[in-house]
């Protein structure tokens, strides 16, 4: 009976091919105009057997979405419900990717997303919601990425359609306190999730961020932005005037309160190449993130542990049947972190910073091509990160260990345990027809994982086949 059910819905649901951006988009505003609708979608996503050499030889993996949309002449409103139901590696990736609950090991998760945008001016944009949100033109980001759990949010975007655009950002952050880890914790990332229930609980830190874009002739933009993270202590700071003035310089403004707060600031760039329409991106991109530092020691290259920067760059081709995307990254020990682990900036279930946390190199390469009426997408990602696995001599890889803990003045990059992990991913879909009311797809995708830790290697082959309404979903990678 479930079975038949499934099918029913697909014939009822149609969604476009997503493109190299494997991960959830979030709902987006479409441009306003007169009319004025309100519609209600139930999207079962993806259903199919999966068979693995892990705990779970063999499962039946759904994904889907119910969510309604409603649009007016200056506004835009979209709700939605992530649900997921199975076993086995893409379960577990998608909760380390930022679902809000999980019942049961390996069982259930499940996510809400709400966003309502307001356009009181052409060149003023509003946002309120709680949705997953993006930084860079990266498919990751060095600050904030979409791979991670939806925020609750308030932003407002100024844009004239000229060579400036500004945007002002202020986030609640819901954590758990069994989040916060000690130097006694494992290093790997996917530890730092509780097994069951709710994922995030409260709002125990705030963030505010803003962003300014400019563009330097029709090929170049660049842009500046700055964060903060303070903690809210037990409500009573929730609100942070000083931090909300537009344009104002986060920094010196953090050290004028004389706070514990940790701000961070970045730079980035982005290199147009050749002829560049809608349907043709062909780009260089770069991002650098400083934490902290001293141009001395840099110079002088003393590995001090102040020395706390990131760097990501990368290049990004489209092709009329395709696209490609190739991407490094690397974050040096101790970035993110703070002497106080509540004012961190933290992945998991905080979404903030890369994903690897710090002390880490990052690669990858991403795939599409369209031949006839086959899709395939791939990905290979290799990382290399400096673990801590027994607990007793932090490396400065996981950002909730306190900067206070650390028990030396140098660090050198990869400090510690090398964990490696190289993960191959190949997706390939073909559209099928029900009863000619709708086109879903039919899809097989196989995954080769191998992680290196504490001397030993694991290597796990990984099948999925089935139907699915959406563009592949590869879960987390890292």
């Amino acid at each position: 009976m479930r079975a038949v059910l499934i099918l029913v819905l697909f014939c009822l649901c149609r969604l476009p091919i997503a493109g190299l951006k494997a991960q959830d988009k979030a709902p987006k505003a479409t441009p306003p105009d007169t009319a004025s609708t309100l519609e209600f979608n139930l999207h079962p996503g993806a259903v199919g057997g999966t068979f693995s050499s892990g705990e779970a030889n063999s499962s039946v993996l759904f994904r889907g979405s119910i969510s309604a949309h409603g649009h007016a002449q200056k506004w835009d409103g979209t709700i939605a419900l992530d649900l997921m139901q199975g076993a086995g590696p893409t379960m577990l990736r998608a909760l380390e990717a930022g679902y809000d609950s999980r019942f049961g090991k390996g069982r259930m998760a499940r996510r809400f997303r709400a966003r309502w945008d307001w356009h009181p001016l052409p060149s003023v944009h509003l946002a309120l919601g709680r949705d997953t949100l993006h930084d860079g033109w990266g498919r990751r980001s060095l600050f904030r990425g979409r791979h991670a759990a939806p925020v609750p949010f308030l932003q407002t975007e100024l844009n004239s359609g000229g060579r400036l655009r500004y945007r002002h950002r202020i986030e609640a952050l819901q954590g758990a306190p069994s989040f916060y880890c000690s130097t006694d914790n494992a290093g790997d990332p996917r530890t730092w999730i509780p097994p069951t229930g709710t994922m995030r609980t409260g709002i125990e830190r705030m963030v505010v961020s803003h962003r300014l874009e400019v563009d330097f002739g029709q090929r170049i933009t660049g842009a500046l932005w700055g964060a903060v993270v303070w903690n809210v202590n037990g409500g009573q700071r929730r609100f942070e005037p000083h931090y909300l003035l537009p344009l104002t310089s986060i920094r010196p403004t953090e050290y004028a309160q004389g706070s514990s707060d940790n701000a961070l600031v970045g730079l980035e760039g982005k290199l147009r190449l050749g002829k560049t329409t809608n349907k043709q991106q062909r780009f260089l991109y770069g991002q650098l993130l400083l934490d902290e530092l001293i141009v001395e020691e840099i110079l002088g290259s003393t590995g001090w542990w102040g020395n706390k920067y990131g760097m990501l760059g990368g290049i990004c081709w489209t092709y009329p049947r395709g696209a490609w995307r190739a991407e490094l990254s690397g974050v040096r020990p101790w970035t993110y972190s703070h002497y106080t682990p509540t004012s961190a900036y933290l992945n998991g279930l905080t979404p903030l910073a890369h994903p690897l946390g710090a002390n880490f190199l990052e690669g990858s390469v991403a795939v599409q091509a369209q031949r006839g009426k086959w899709n395939f997408h791939s990905r290979l990602t290799a990382s290399t990160r400096g673990d801590n696995p027994l607990g007793d001599a932090p490396t400065g890889s996981l950002p909730q260990v306190g900067d206070i803990d650390r028990q030396a003045e140098t660090y050198l990059w990869l400090n510690g345990t090398a964990r490696s992990l190289l993960l191959l991913q190949i997706d390939a879909a073909r559209p099928i027809n029900f009863s000619g009311l709708s086109s879903v797809q039919a899809f097989v995708r196989g995954e080769f994982r191998r992680l290196d830790a504490e001397g030993s290697a694991e290597i796990q082959p990984f099948f999925v086949l089935g139907l699915r309404t959406t563009g592949p979903w590869l879960g987390a990678d890292w």
